[in-house]
């Protein structure tokens, strides 16, 4: 992949992980200030949202600082 595209994709991924994690937060709030059952909903959409979001982060990482191998054919 050119050295360009993977930095923009980086870039993009690491945007949409935020903008997702701001929604998640808000979301979030908003569950629990309109309900007070389903405690066990909110924490496992938490759980889900925080897993989601680390794999997201870690997929903008490796698209920011990963060079593109040599071959030693």
């Amino acid at each position: 992949m050119n050295s360009k595209l993977r930095f923009a994709s980086g870039v993009s991924v690491l945007f949409t992980t935020l903008a997702f994690g701001h929604v998640m937060i808000k979301d979030t709030q908003g569950m629990m200030s309109l309900h007070d059952e389903g405690q066990l909903f909110i924490a496992v959409h938490t759980i889900v949202a925080i897993a989601l979001g680390v794999l997201s982060l870690t997929g903008a990482f490796f698209l920011l600082v990963t060079r593109r191998r040599q071959n030693s054919n």
